[in-house]
């Protein structure tokens, strides 16, 4: 059976992110997961950023990540593509969709993500008036 890469992990963790499997986005990161956004704000601990994810699923529904290209160099992975997704506000999913260009710079440890960090213009987060 081949070698799990860790450009192989990356793409189950995007999957599983595209997917809304927040089980197989905490069955990814290690304990001491980090997170970093695009604010430069870190957030550490997996099962912090179970909720997290949650948290930000549910504000943005239907939130994926569409990666053109990956760069590999041993267990830090550099994805550049495209997120997209919606605004859901007071319970109300918005009609209106967002679409950035961004990267994620990641490393991965024992077949799971270690550090997760997302680069991105932030002005999508603030739903449409």
């Amino acid at each position: 059976m081949p070698k799990t890469t860790p450009t192989d992990v990356v793409r189950a963790f995007v999957a599983a992110i595209n997917a809304a499997d927040l089980d197989a986005i905490h069955r990814l990161m290690t304990e001491d997961h980090t997170f970093t956004d695009a604010r430069g704000n870190t957030f550490a601990g997996a099962e912090k950023m179970r909720v997290g994810w949650q948290h930000f699923l549910n504000a943005y529904p239907d939130y994926h990540i569409d990666v053109r290209h990956t760069f590999a160099e041993g267990n830090r992975i550099a994805l550049f593509g495209e997120a997209a997704g919606g605004w859901r506000v007071n319970d109300v999913v918005l009609p209106q969709r967002w679409t950035i260009p961004a990267a994620w710079l990641v490393e991965v440890e024992n077949e799971q993500i270690e550090n997760w960090s997302v680069l991105c213009d932030t002005n999508w987060a603030n739903p449409p008036q």
